[in-house]
């Protein structure tokens, strides 16, 4: 027998016998928060074809429930936020199920679409060869045999896996073991993934170099960079002279 002040959460494309018991908890959990008065509000039971989650109001919480459910629907100013956060967070449900919804009044009326989304396609992640250069403290370097693995760690704390091909250029890396930043080029691998960043997968070490750390040089050519500007009034209309030739 029908029960009265029926309201129906409609899951569009999910079978009841393929809804996890897990699940179903948390869209009644969320639905339980839009109804309100949830000590008179109570299951009544999940509808064949598309997952239908069926729940009734005891006659006393009819009203209530009825104007708590419009107001939210509405978005209204009046509208209780435990509401309101219920039918955001039934959709986000949807949308991890890669479902679409519907929610009806008592007399059947969709009075609430969900419009979900689909679930999102994990593309495979890029992979690329290209000649690269990272900077880095040797904070690991061995092997037994011809390709020996170095780990360098950036300023930021990035850590860049590496490979050195032959005992030689090894054993000129690991003198800087846990000393200054060096520099090492090579083929690398980098992997792009779903958010957009590049990895460094690997980079087969060909060649390296020590980085400078003579600042007093650094500021010295920057200063000498800088000469012949102090001296000019108008900088802007300097660089017009410049960049029509004169």
């Amino acid at each position: 027998m029908k029960k009265l002040n029926t309201y129906t959460l409609r899951i569009k494309g999910s079978h009841p016998n393929k809804l996890p018991l897990d699940r179903l908890a948390l869209y009644l959990a969320e639905l339980a928060k839009l109804l309100g008065d949830k000590e008179l509000v109570h299951l009544d039971r999940v509808g064949v074809g598309s997952a239908a989650l069926k729940v009734w109001t005891e006659p006393e919480a009819a009203p209530s429930v009825s104007e708590r459910v419009a107001l939210a629907v509405a978005h209204s100013g009046e509208a209780d936020q435990e509401a309101i956060k219920a039918l955001t967070k039934i959709n986000e449900l949807l949308s991890q199920d890669g479902k679409k919804g519907e929610l009806k009044n008592p007399s059947g009326a969709v009075i609430y679409p969900f419009p979900g989304a689909k679930k999102a396609q994990h593309s495979k992640d890029l992979l690329i060869d290209q000649e690269s250069t990272v900077t880095g403290r040797v904070i690991k370097i061995g092997g037994r045999d011809e390709t020996i693995p170095l780990l360098l760690k950036d300023a930021d704390g990035t850590e860049y896996r590496c490979t050195v091909k032959g005992e030689d250029l090894a054993r000129e890396i690991s003198a800087h073991y846990l000393g200054d930043p060096i520099e090492v080029t090579g083929k690398g691998k980098w992997r792009r993934t779903n958010d957009g960043r590049w990895i460094l997968e690997n980079l087969i070490v060909t060649a390296w170099s020590p980085l400078s750390t003579d600042w007093d040089s650094a500021y010295a050519l920057m200063g000498k960079l800088a000469t012949g500007w102090r001296d000019v009034a108008d900088i802007e209309g300097r660089c017009a002279e410049i960049r029509k030739g004169h």
